[in-house]
């Protein structure tokens, strides 16, 4: 499969260095795909490595590079500090931490993003995106290069639920895409001086969704699916190159990259009005070219599959979808057929990932369904990370209490990188490595 990506030119672009040690941003290189051979099988008192106990609250995944964890969480009643901490790889040991006061202050609360943009890192640093509006390049050793306030500058997030977009990165640039209520753009920031190379005015809509990377005969693309649209912009200009309308519910999932495929996915829209003619929700474009210039057309359209948190994934051959209750949909990558539909463990808001002969669902819940790679449904195994611990009963006469919604009781796992045959699990909370 690889050689035939090369022979196409199509890749999915990260930094130039990626190797089996490195998970450098969101979904890994941006396809969801790790190398190696992963374990497929484990429980609470056997196969986890270990588990560190984290600063605040996150909901970004981890990335790693070089034998490093790097995460990011903030906490406070107004979500007044921010953190970025490096942990050791192999024992779970604090390296270091970088605390900071986030520029956009916001109230604590379920519903609202809480360091939920993922980092990137190569082999000269970090990159962190805050919903405060931070924007922070760090050194491996912690020591900040630069650092800006997109809130500051640009204005205020407006929105109700904050900021969940995670950057993505080419080998000299980070692009971030801010959708929401007020003006919206996609940025592109220079990795060594942390100046603008460009910014690219979009419409104001709120979403979640974070960019991709895609490279084609030797040029880069920054794609997008967010609040209505899939577009993909020059990489060194950002100038629009193409674009797809009617997609309905592309607010949460990402698209996602696999050669000249572009998985895209979206849940059941809010809006109460019709969707308009030719609508899409969840399906694959194909990267063409159009008279000489960079375009697309749709090479299906899913007709049952939804995602409504998790990205899609593509990986050997096959679509994967996960709905909001833990309905996989399955689909052949190139033609759209049909495979299976069929409920896992449970509901998944960490995206899901390929790993050898397998594909993992990372459920909320701390349970894992591992999947045989392929077009037909083979459950290998049920993996639980913790036990679930009862509800305590309040005591005769107590107060009654606010509870927490049920879908938002901690723990919960966000997110997870993949690196040298380990899994790192992140909760609000927590970091697990699973594996050797």
């Amino acid at each position: 499969m690889r050689t035939i990506l090369a022979l196409l030119g199509l890749t999915v672009a990260g930094t130039s260095a990626t190797a089996a040690d490195a998970w450098p941003s969101f979904r890994g290189t941006g396809d969801g795909a790790a190398k190696g051979d992963y374990p497929t099988q484990w429980s609470p008192k056997d196969g986890v490595a270990w588990k560190a106990d984290l600063p605040g609250y996150g909901q970004s995944s981890p990335v790693v590079w070089g034998g490093t964890v790097y995460l990011t969480a903030v906490e406070g009643d107004q979500r007044e500090k921010g953190f970025v901490v490096a942990l050791d790889a192999k024992t779970g040991k604090e390296k270091w931490r970088h605390t900071f006061e986030p520029t956009q202050k916001a109230k604590w609360g379920f519903t609202i993003s809480r360091a939920a943009p993922t980092p990137c890192v190569d082999a000269d640093g970090l990159y962190c995106f805050f919903e405060g509006g931070n924007l922070i390049a760090l050194t491996h050793a912690g020591k900040v290069r630069w650092e800006r306030s997109l809130s500051k500058e640009y204005g205020e997030f407006q929105g109700g639920h904050g900021v969940g977009s995670s950057p993505a990165q080419t080998a000299d640039a980070i692009y971030i895409l801010i959708d929401h209520r007020g003006p919206s753009y996609l940025l592109a920031v220079d990795k060594a001086t942390g100046k603008n190379k460009w910014k690219t005015e979009r419409e104001q809509k709120g979403a979640w969704t974070s960019p991709v990377i895609a490279t084609r005969d030797g040029k880069q693309e920054v794609i997008a699916s967010s609040a209505g649209t899939v577009i993909g912009y020059a990489a060194d200009t950002g100038k629009e190159l193409w674009k797809l309308d009617n997609v309905v519910g592309n607010t949460l999932p990402s698209a996602s990259v696999v050669g000249d495929r572009v998985l895209f996915g979206g849940g059941a829209s809010r809006s109460k009005d019709d969707p308009p003619a030719g609508a899409k929700g969840n399906g694959c474009l194909k990267l063409v070219a159009k008279d000489g210039k960079p375009g697309f057309e749709t090479a299906w359209t899913a007709k049952v599959g939804i995602s409504n948190y998790a990205t899609p994934l593509g990986y050997e051959g096959v679509a994967y979808f996960v709905n909001q209750v833990g309905v996989v949909y399955a689909h052949d990558l190139k033609t759209g057929k049909e495979l299976f539909s069929e409920r896992i463990d449970g509901a998944c808001w960490a995206s899901p990932l390929g790993a050898g002969k397998y594909v993992y669902f990372f459920g909320k819940d701390g349970t894992t369904s591992v999947l045989k790679a392929g077009s037909e449904f083979d459950l290998v195994a049920s993996n639980k990370l913790w036990e679930p611990k009862p509800k305590p009963k309040a005591a005769a006469g107590a107060p009654e209490k606010k509870e927490t919604p049920g879908e938002y009781l901690d723990p919960i796992v966000y997110g997870v990188a993949a690196v040298d045959g380990a899994f790192f699990v992140r909760t609000g909370t927590q970091l697990f490595r699973v594996g050797k």
